[in-house]
């Protein structure tokens, strides 16, 4: 019988093992709850910061602009020294009733992309003979024409041109646009394009005359001629009559 009854030191070790099983466990459980509760609050936080911050602000795509050349020229416009102009007509020759073509052809000769300006209002055609100015597009142009016409900056890229024509009336007018007796003669004339400070070398081209005003010219001296002749014999036919 008394190796079965058991001692008081192993009693009190099975307690005290009890014991410290039983606070392992709680401070197991603590530790759980407490990490979380740090989760849970963090959340939290996080949850109320991203209330009270508005959206987010959403990036403005910049307007499209013309390329403009790198350099002094930040505005986009060509330098003044990149631009030149050429005058041209669609035929070398033109009868009477034909109606001349004039072209303009704007160049840009930069390295880069860039804008010229070719409003109306500073493009001019100029017809010269024998040196004088006989007709210019700006005869008739009005102030409301050149309103409207305003600026035109248009993109020319690196070394290109642009044309733009009209036909030529060859009616005279002068530099208030009115009509004028005087006509254009038959020869040789030069159209001149400007556009702005910019102006062209001259384009030569030849207006011919009627065929039958030039055969015309040529036949009052022999008529004169003629005429006389027949003055002598009327006036030697009636001196022979008297006689008689």
């Amino acid at each position: 019988m008394r190796g079965r009854t058991q001692r008081p030191h192993d009693a009190r070790r099975q307690l005290y093992r009890r014991r410290r099983t039983v606070v392992a466990v709680l401070a197991i459980i603590v530790a759980s709850v407490l990490t979380l509760g740090v989760v849970l609050a963090v959340q939290a936080v996080e949850s109320v910061r991203e209330g009270m911050s508005g959206p987010e602000p959403v990036a403005e795509s910049p307007e499209p602009s013309a390329p403009g050349p790198v350099g002094d020229a930040g505005s986009g416009s060509c330098p003044p020294d990149t631009t030149r102009v050429a005058a041209s007509t669609d035929e070398d020759e033109y009868e009477e009733d034909e109606e001349p073509v004039l072209t303009i052809a704007v160049r840009n000769t930069h390295s880069a992309d860039c804008l010229i300006d070719v409003g109306t209002e500073r493009q001019e055609f100029v017809i010269e003979h024998d040196g004088d100015t006989v007709w210019s597009s700006r005869y008739c142009e009005s102030s409301g024409e050149e309103a409207d016409g305003g600026s035109n900056p248009l993109v020319f890229p690196a070394k290109s041109e642009k044309k733009t024509s009209l036909d030529w009336p060859r009616i005279p007018v002068d530099d208030a646009c009115r009509q004028t007796d005087e006509a254009f003669p038959a020869g040789q004339y030069d159209l001149i394009v400007k556009l702005g400070e910019e102006e062209s070398e001259p384009a030569r081209f030849t207006l011919k005359g009627d065929p039958t005003d030039e055969g015309g010219d040529e036949d009052p001296d022999e008529d004169a001629g003629e005429a006389a002749d027949g003055d002598d014999e009327a006036e030697g036919d009636g001196e022979d009559a008297g006689t008689d």
